[in-house]
């Protein structure tokens, strides 16, 4: 009797003692700043200190070992060296080494405010979570930190929310999308050296099956004509720099809409006559008295030309400016010298 209850106490011990392991495993569990953090846990995913998302400032060396994750890591010793890099998400953690001759003094800044960490213990423990922010909004977010004193500062990976996404120094963000009749325009932040960029999209989200090319300058105001009033459209950008595609921009949407009534849309000419004025890059103005089509017909060649089809040039018949012996005069508009246009319609 007395051996039968030893092993049925050892059997319950050893199931009791699963049970704990793998409570103290499960996603219940969440890991604190100075705890060892080997792999992310559930609700975060981890990049390494080589992703190229993340920038280097300053004199940095690169180590590998197999006690840092994925056996890389960098580290400084000089006063002011940083490291920066985007976000789209809420959440944040910085996972590097705690150590007898690390840094006591580090400065991290997200989005302007300034917090401090520290990396010094008395012994060493790498893969550790250095710092830690929650409760962000969630959105795109700018983080540097800055070593402020000389002594060694650590980064080996940077863990975010798992549907969140570091964001390249040349990626395009906040990629803002509004509806008009039968078209959408589209804004963006301007991208540093950009040669031009790419506009992808469709009518499910996730999935694009047009796409469409903008000049460098487009960033500002760039039209997508031709859709379906009353269907829902997603977009996404990305900038080409130096040969290279970047990584996409967040998804923006919009419905086009009609007039309605029997209405013109309120962003299109009407009337018969009116004044054409186009701003070149120059900054020279070139002024144009055109009919109503003629106005309409720059605007489809300038608003198809955004959407990446159509000539380079667009010809204006100069008219009653038509000196000299000669049967007509056009002036030949390109594309990419236009800075913007204005039309004044003449009173009916």
């Amino acid at each position: 009797m007395k051996i039968g209850f030893t092993k049925k106490f050892g059997i319950l011990f050893g199931v009791l003692l699963f049970v704990m392991v793998t409570f103290l495993n499960s996603s219940s569990y969440a890991a604190s700043v100075g705890e060892r953090l080997a792999e992310p846990e559930k609700g975060w995913k981890r990049y390494d200190d080589t992703a190229t998302e993340i920038k280097y400032n300053g004199n940095w060396s690169a180590y590998q070992r197999e006690s840092y994750y994925h056996g890389t890591h960098k580290v400084t010793g000089g006063i002011g060296n940083s490291v920066e890099f985007k976000f789209y998400g809420n959440k944040m953690r910085f996972i590097g080494v705690l150590y007898v001759g690390a840094s006591k003094n580090i400065e991290v800044s997200i989005d302007g405010v300034k917090e401090q960490m520290s990396m010094y213990t008395s012994g060493v423990l790498y893969q550790t979570v250095n710092y830690e922010k929650t409760g962000l909004t969630d959105s795109v977010h700018h983080v540097v930190i800055t070593n402020m004193e000389a002594k060694e500062f650590y980064v080996d990976a940077i863990d975010i929310n798992e549907d969140g996404r570091l964001i390249g120094q040349n990626d395009p963000i906040n990629l803002d999308a509004s509806a008009g009749d039968s078209k959408v325009t589209l804004k963006w932040d301007q991208i540093e050296n950009a040669e031009s960029y790419t506009v992808k999209y469709g009518t499910e989200s996730g999935k694009y099956t047009e796409t469409a090319t903008a000049t460098k300058d487009a960033y500002g105001n760039f039209v997508i004509p031709g859709l379906t009033n009353g269907t829902k459209y997603y977009f996404v950008i990305s900038a080409k720099v130096n040969g290279s595609d970047s990584e996409y921009s967040n998804e923006a949407s919009a419905t086009p809409q009609g007039g309605g009534g029997g209405q013109t849309d309120p962003e299109q000419p009407s009337g018969n006559r009116a004044i054409l004025v186009v701003t070149m890059t120059t900054g020279l103005e070139k002024e144009f008295d055109l009919s109503m089509k003629e106005v309409k017909d720059f605007i489809s060649w300038y608003e198809g030309k955004q959407a990446g089809s159509g000539s380079a040039s667009y010809a204006i018949n100069k008219h009653d400016n038509n000196k000299g012996p000669f049967s007509s005069r056009k002036d030949y508009m390109l594309y990419d010298r236009i800075l913007t246009f204005e039309v004044s319609e003449y009173s009916k």
